[in-house]
């Protein structure tokens, strides 16, 4: 089981908010990163590309190193309490630097068995690499792997590498992808139901 760190564990979307000092710039900003990422066949500095789209989206110099000591203040969604629960290994999956990926994870107060950087895999989901890797790490088919993302473009790109997922839509401003993916409401249930599904009986 994969859990997308920074979207379905981690409320960065408030980081990205304070940093810019305003919701909906945030949001852009964050969006403008996320876009440079899909257009990459693999690993660019996370940090340039953040400062980059800083400057594009017309923030002040300081907006890049505001996001970067915010995520030292990062929390997980309340909901993510509910990965404690889980009685099956996972691992967490992550679109930032090594650095920044151990830091959230650390944040997370859970215990993956992994934690899993765009850096080390060499790649920025949605690009199939990073997901085929971390079902590597996992010890886990593609196809018995169950991606938990936090956003419907991560959501897709696990479908499109083969595994299984699941959305938990903390962006519901952002439209859904044409292909059909499964949602749930919270990650309690997401727990709920794959604990319920290893019952005996």
């Amino acid at each position: 089981m994969l859990f997308d760190l920074l979207m379905a564990v981690m409320d960065s979307l408030a980081v990205w908010s304070l940093a810019a000092h305003d919701t909906r710039r945030g949001l852009r900003w964050r969006d403008a990163v996320t876009a440079r990422m899909q257009d990459l066949p693999r690993y660019f500095p996370y940090e340039d590309l953040v400062a980059e789209a800083a400057v594009e989206e017309g923030l002040p110099p300081t907006a890049a190193r505001e996001l970067l000591e915010g995520w030292l203040e990062m929390e997980p969604w309340p909901d993510a309490a509910a990965l404690a629960r889980l009685t099956m290994p996972y691992g967490f999956v992550t679109n930032c630097s090594a650095d920044l990926a151990r830091t959230a994870a650390r944040r997370s107060g859970l215990a993956p068995r992994f934690v899993l950087s765009a850096e080390e895999a060499g790649a920025y989901k949605p690009n199939a690499s990073i997901y085929l890797e971390a079902c590597g790490r996992l010890g886990t088919a593609p196809e018995r792997t169950l991606f938990v993302a936090g956003s419907p473009y991560d959501a897709a790109g696990a479908q499109r590498a083969g595994l299984r997922a699941v959305l938990v839509n903390r962006r519901p401003d952002v439209p859904l992808p044409a292909a059909a993916i499964p949602t749930a409401t919270s990650l309690h249930e997401v727990v709920a139901w794959i604990e319920g599904a290893r019952r005996p009986g």
